[in-house]
C-alpha cells in the first residue's frame, strides 16, 4: 500500500524573524513560515531469498550452520539496503558535476561537488573503496587529497567524511561513481523489518527457510543529495 511522506522543498533553512515585544496596541505580529511541502509516494518493494536445507545437514552438521546462515543472511540484506539506497539517489539525486574524463577524476573536480552543499551534519561521500584510492593518489608536487606525512591517513576528503560501498560503480565511462550530499534528506520506510519462515512441509526431505522484507527509499530533496557522473566517452 503507498504511504505520502510530507517533504519540505526548501533549499536553505530559515532563521526565526526578529519581533519586538508586545505594545498596549497589539500591533506586533510574528512571521508566518512560507515554507514549500508536498507529498512523496513510498510504496514497498518486497526483496526475498530462500534456503535449501536437507533434514540430514540440519540433524547432523557438526559446526554452527544456522550462525553462518544468519549471518550471511544479514551480509545481504545490508548490501540490498546499500543498492536501494544508491540506485535512488541516482534516479532522483542531481547530478553535482559531470567529469572531464570518462575514465578518472581528476584534481579539482571532487571541489565541485563539495562545495555545491552548505554544511550538515549528515553529510557525506559514497564511494568505492579503489575510487577513494584513486582520488587519494592524485597529484601535483604532493598528493592533493590524502593526508600526509604517511600514517596520518584518514577516510576524509575536503573535510567530509568518506562511507565505501561496493554498490557505487566503478569508475567507467557513463558511471556514477560518487555520491555526494546531506543523506538526512533521503527517507526511508520499512514494513516490516524481516519476515524469516521455517517450511519444513512444502518439498519432502527439504527444510526451505524464507526470508523476505519491505523497504522503499525516496529522495526527499533532490537539490540536497546527488553524484559525478563520467561522460560516455
Amino acid at each position: 500500500v503507498p504511504v505520502k511522506v510530507l517533504i519540505d522543498h526548501h533549499q536553505d533553512p530559515e532563521d526565526f524573524a526578529a519581533t519586538n515585544e508586545q505594545s498596549d496596541a497589539h500591533d506586533v505580529a510574528y512571521e508566518r513560515d512560507a515554507g514549500v511541502t508536498n507529498l512523496k509516494a513510498f510504496t514497498l518493494a518486497k526483496k526475498t531469498r530462500k534456503i535449501d536445507l536437507t533434514e540430514e545437514l540440519m540433524e547432523d552438521n557438526d559446526i554452527d550452520l544456522m550462525a553462518y546462515i544468519s549471518d550471511r543472511m544479514g551480509r545481504q540484506i545490508a548490501g540490498t539496503h546499500n543498492a536501494m539506497l544508491l540506485t535512488e539517489v541516482a534516479a532522483n539525486g542531481t547530478a553535482f558535476d559531470t567529469f572531464a574524463s570518462a575514465t578518472a577524476i581528476a584534481f579539482g573536480e571532487p571541489e565541485n561537488m563539495a562545495y555545491y552543499m552548505d554544511d550538515g551534519g549528515s553529510i557525506a561521500w559514497v564511494m568505492r573503496p579503489s575510487t577513494f584510492g584513486a582520488i587519494t593518489q592524485l597529484k601535483g608536487d604532493a598528493r592533493q587529497y590524502a593526508e600526509t606525512p604517511a600514517g596520518s591517513f584518514a577516510r576524509s576528503l575536503l573535510g567530509y567524511e568518506v562511507l565505501y560501498s561496493n554498490k557505487a560503480a566503478a569508475t567507467a565511462a557513463s558511471a556514477k561513481d560518487v555520491y555526494f550530499g546531506n543523506w538526512y534528506y533521503v527517507g526511508y520506510r520499512e514494513a516490516p523489518e524481516l519476515r524469516m519462515i521455517v517450511d519444513p512441509y512444502s518439498v519432502d526431505g527439504l527444510v526451505v527457510l524464507k526470508y523476505s522484507f519491505r523497504a522503499v527509499y525516496g529522495v526527499l530533496q533532490a537539490g540536497a543529495i546527488g553524484y559525478g557522473v563520467h561522460p560516455s566517452a
